[in-house]
């Protein structure tokens, strides 16, 4: 089959040849080292001291674009969500020492354990908003916002380019979000949602405005799936009641779908946490084909999905441990995991994509994520990969 082939047949719950193989790669992770080489394409603190010097954008998205490429094939993925260029007008931080810049007056520092670029006061985004300011920003609001434009990503129509210059066939996931990921909200605005719910209700509808139209639009792009929702849950339940979720997000996350149907490409509910108490209307009022970021940590194991029949209704994206296992777990027990997961995924025909649980984020061991796609490997009788 080819990648094409075998994801449209997961999707539709038919048996392809293998399971499809599907991965998001943090940008600036070490995974790309082995794979790629060392430069401002795939080593975070190598681009901020050239963002600094003033490199030419047009360079950076060059080695960001090839990082992406490189790593998607020498793992041979069949389908890919990729990270957003470079923009052109970036701001040149400033440099202050080996490992230490500034930016719109934060001070950055690389993190030693993960070599990644971070504020050295890390600041949470529900704290990134003040709510007098929110509350006129939303009063002020008065029509829809002006019809938008949008443009293909950089790095995205780039590694088209080089993918199909080898003839290599990628699915190609968007995600875009409609004000619907409740665990980004600040406080005050869930506080609002029972107290002052036309505010949320209006904030609401200018998101969805703005990301509806930006759907139809990327679509003509050629991305054939598009990840939606946003995170609603804790590994305790959603952050919000059921009668609150049928209130606020489910209408929303309903017509998104319909938006992404209607323009001809596949909607998946992307969300981490333990989505349980709102089973019926996450998986089965929403009209969604997919699930991404199957929390196995927080509940959402295979064996449940399967007992629930939501396998049977949805195409299963996941499910190895990225919260414990590829960060800390042994290479057996990485191989043993993917090993299980595999075979699960195959108790109902089809409808199952291997994924880690979130994505290859920091803290997972890249030698860790090279044992999972061999365990896959070898479950379907290919080569080992190396180093």
């Amino acid at each position: 089959m080819t990648r094409h082939e075998r994801v449209r047949a997961a999707f539709a719950h038919k048996v392809p040849d293998r399971t499809p193989l599907f991965e998001i790669f943090q940008p600036y992770q070490p995974i790309h080292w082995p794979v790629c080489g060392r430069n401002i394409g795939t080593d975070q603190s190598m681009a901020w001291d050239a963002m600094v010097d003033g490199v030419d954008c047009a360079e950076l998205v060059e080695a960001e674009a090839r990082a992406a490429f490189d790593i998607a094939k020498f793992f041979e993925l069949d389908m890919v969500r990729l990270n957003g260029a470079t923009p052109a007008n970036y701001t040149r931080p400033l440099k202050l020492g080996e490992y230490e810049w500034e930016l719109h007056g934060v001070r950055y520092i690389r993190n030693p354990r993960t070599m990644l670029v971070e504020p050295a006061v890390p600041v949470a985004d529900s704290d990134k908003y003040a709510e007098d300011n929110l509350r006129t920003q939303i009063e002020s609001w008065e029509a829809a916002p002006e019809p938008i434009t949008v443009k293909p990503d950089a790095v995205y129509s780039r590694v088209r380019e080089l993918a199909n210059e080898q003839g290599i066939d990628f699915v190609y996931m968007a995600e875009i979000g409609a004000g619907t990921g409740v665990a980004f909200y600040p406080p005050f605005m869930l506080m609002w949602m029972l107290t002052e719910p036309e505010l949320v209700h209006k904030w609401i509808d200018r998101q969805k405005s703005f990301s509806f139209d930006y759907t139809r639009q990327i679509v003509g792009f050629g991305y054939e799936v598009v990840a939606l929702g946003g995170d609603v849950s804790s590994d305790k339940g959603p952050f919000i009641s059921p009668a609150v979720y049928r209130e606020f997000i489910l209408p929303v996350i309903q017509e998104h779908v319909d938006i992404v149907h209607h323009s001809g490409a596949l909607a998946v509910y992307t969300s981490d946490g333990n989505h349980w108490p709102i089973k019926q209307e996450f998986f089965f009022d929403s009209g969604i084909d997919g699930y991404k970021e199957v929390d196995r940590a927080a509940g959402m194991t295979f064996e449940r999905l399967i007992e629930a029949g939501i396998d049977q209704k949805v195409c299963i994206i996941g499910n190895i441990d990225a919260r414990h296992t590829l960060c800390m777990g042994t290479q057996q027990q990485v191989h043993d995991e993917v090993i299980d997961c595999l075979k699960k995924g195959q108790i109902s025909p089809g409808g199952h994509i291997l994924h880690a649980s979130h994505s290859v984020h920091e803290d997972v061991k890249p030698d860790n994520y090279l044992a999972a796609v061999n365990a896959y490997r070898e479950y379907f009788g290919l080569s080992e990969l190396s180093w």
